[in-house]
């Protein structure tokens, strides 16, 4: 609800294009030929090639106040793969762009969500860096065992500030369906214009990686390399967490606590799920972590049952 749009938003405003190179924005980022050649359009789809792994030493770094290093950590990592051969998710990709909006926009990613999008659309309880934590449901601990309420689950991200392109926005199911309807009303709610119509097209409509996604077959599968629309999960999709009877124009998101949005246009259907289940188990240590995850949240038996019984 903030980095994809706030990208959008430059789009139509003609300050940033979906080619333009990650170095026009971070020098920093060039560190070779290949990832000169990293776009806009690259980060968005998760196919720049940049690592699932965080940055060696940067942890270590942010935990020491050193943020100018745990950054520049960030812009000089290595590549995984080649550009626009692979899809493979990574927050380390969501953050970098974070951190463009950031210089493109020259305030922070919290002020720019707060001025664009929140305060217009009346999303009064949606934010970074929540003041009052007693409202904000816990979700156990951290790998530091720090606990966890209102505050982000990985460790190095609480390091950073929490105001991140990948992770950090707290919020409620009302204002979820606010930002939810705006969009299924093409870029409008209540009169106040976010985005324009063909913007919001642009944004939520179709495959975007169709000639490289694999088909998922499983659930980690699926949220990694599977079919997106940009930041949003393709959720007409095998191995989808959004169920069986959704249509071919859905999208969906997940957070690594246990929460999801649907959107489907198809059925005018807004589904807002929010648990405090916490982060799975060994989350990068294979499926069985991810399988318990979705077998006791079971979104899927959510969104086939509301689905099932609309009537239309």
């Amino acid at each position: 609800m903030v980095t994809l749009p706030l990208i959008f938003k430059l789009v139509e405003e003609g300050r940033v294009h979906l080619d333009d190179r990650i170095i026009n924005h971070i020098p920093e980022f060039g560190t070779n030929q290949e990832k000169e050649k990293v776009t806009i359009r690259d980060l968005l789809n998760f196919t720049g090639g940049i690592p699932l792994d965080d940055p060696v030493g940067c942890e270590e770094a942010a935990s020491k106040g050193d943020l100018k290093n745990a950054w520049n950590l960030h812009y000089t990592q290595e590549l995984a793969y080649q550009p626009e051969t692979k899809i493979f998710y990574s927050d380390v990709s969501c953050r970098i762009l974070g951190k463009l909006l950031e210089r493109v926009m020259e305030k922070p990613l919290s002020l720019a969500a707060k001025e664009w999008i929140f305060e217009p659309l009346g999303m009064k309880n949606t934010m970074f860096n929540p003041q009052d934590k007693e409202n904000c449901a816990a979700t156990g601990k951290s790998d530091s065992g720090r606990l966890l309420r209102g505050e982000l689950t990985q460790d190095l991200e609480h390091y950073l500030g929490e105001v991140l392109g990948s992770d950090g926005l707290f919020s409620t199911a009302k204002d979820m369906f606010v930002f939810s309807q705006m969009i299924l009303n093409q870029g409008i709610y209540q009169g106040q214009r976010i985005l324009g119509r063909i913007t919001v097209k642009k944004m939520t409509e179709g495959l975007t990686n169709s000639d490289i996604y694999e088909s998922p077959s499983s659930y980690l599968h699926y949220i990694l390399s599977g079919p997106k629309t940009w930041f949003w999960e393709y959720a007409f999709s095998p191995h989808s967490f959004f169920g069986d009877l959704v249509s071919k124009k859905a999208i969906g998101k997940m957070g690594g606590a246990g929460t999801f949005l649907l959107i489907d246009p198809e059925y005018d259907l807004i589904i807002v799920y929010l648990t405090n289940y916490g982060q799975p188990e060994h989350t990068l240590e294979g499926e069985e972590g991810w399988n318990k995850f979705f077998k006791e949240i079971d979104v899927m038996g959510l969104c086939n049952i509301v689905l099932g019984n609309i009537k239309k």
